[in-house]
């Protein structure tokens, strides 16, 4: 397997929360047992696939002093094409995790395996029950609706008979926490920003940051910017979205982005100091990127 697994922590010692995509939906109210939202769980049938369900980050670009941001997720379900909604069994119930451990291809099983039956299933929501960040050794609860947080996503499965599906929900938490108010004592908004992914099939863009760089800027850290080249320009323009950040730091300088969708166009920028133009800035075609492929930056030199 290409990715290291991370078993759900004990739910007693987490707090937490999370945010938004330009295709997901955020609801404040849900009912797991109404037939709207389908409490049922996964059943087995004459003709079924098996899904297990895995949470991951990447090492975002938050605030500084962020020691930990906890979630803890009540109920993942998906949703039968034409259908109704199917629950997920979790690992753990409610299942709490420390996104900040899980970076660098690391996941943690978060629902599954189950046994579902066989048919075409386009979109996934999980609702959030509690979220927390834990920065400068105090506890900062994130306010959540009383029914949980619920974010939906679309995403096309295909679910054959006696296959088994492994699916990756990367909680991009540098476009889904939000920092208010004062620095010092300071509060926070969750807007979750999903990725999902085949486990097995995401894309991964990998380089390196050479030490010249961060002395030339008198730097101890660079922000790597991936964005989805959504109007085919082979270039950044302004309508091309950010896909996810990350911070690469000068004792530890190469870049590793895992759970990028792959065979799309994507741009990759690097900053140093937060001036424009950008240290460098680069285009990856869909080709760059096959199922499962690995982009190397700058041709595999150090940038």
């Amino acid at each position: 397997m290409r990715c290291n697994e991370l078993r759900w922590l004990p739910v007693a010692t987490l707090l937490l929360s999370a945010c938004g995509d330009t295709d997901v939906f955020i609801f404040a109210s849900f009912n797991g047992g109404s037939s709207q939202s389908g409490g049922r769980s996964g059943q087995s049938s004459q003709s079924s696939g098996n899904l297990m369900v895995r949470i991951a980050d990447s090492r975002p670009v938050l605030p500084p002093g962020t020691e930990q941001v906890i979630v803890s997720v009540e109920e993942v379900l998906i949703h039968a094409e034409g259908g109704e909604w199917i629950s997920l069994p979790l690992v753990a119930a409610p299942f709490a995790v420390d996104l900040l451990e899980l970076h660098s291809g690391t996941t943690g099983e978060l629902a599954g395996p189950a046994s579902i039956r066989e048919g075409t299933y386009d979109r996934i929501r999980l609702v959030l029950s509690k979220a927390s960040v834990i920065s400068q050794g105090g506890i900062h609860e994130i306010a959540l609706p009383p029914e949980g947080l619920t974010i939906e996503r679309e995403f096309a499965l295909y679910l054959e008979e006696d296959s088994f599906n492994d699916l990756t929900i990367d909680f991009d938490l540098s476009q889904s926490l939000f920092p208010m108010g004062d620095p010092h004592a300071p509060s926070y908004v969750l807007s979750p920003v999903l990725h999902i992914n085949h486990t097995h099939e995401a894309a991964i863009i990998r380089g390196e940051i050479a030490p010249e760089t961060f002395e030339e800027h008198d730097a101890g850290e660079v922000v790597v910017t991936v964005f989805r080249d959504t109007d085919f320009s082979g270039g950044l323009t302004p309508d091309d979205e950010e896909y996810t950040r990350v911070r690469v730091e000068k004792e530890s300088p190469h870049i590793s982005i895992h759970w990028l969708v792959p065979q799309e166009g994507y741009i990759v920028t690097v900053d140093v100091d937060g001036k424009q133009p950008a240290e460098s800035e680069q285009f990856l075609f869909p080709a760059d990127l096959p199922k499962a492929g690995v982009a190397q930056l700058n041709q595999g030199n150090p940038i």
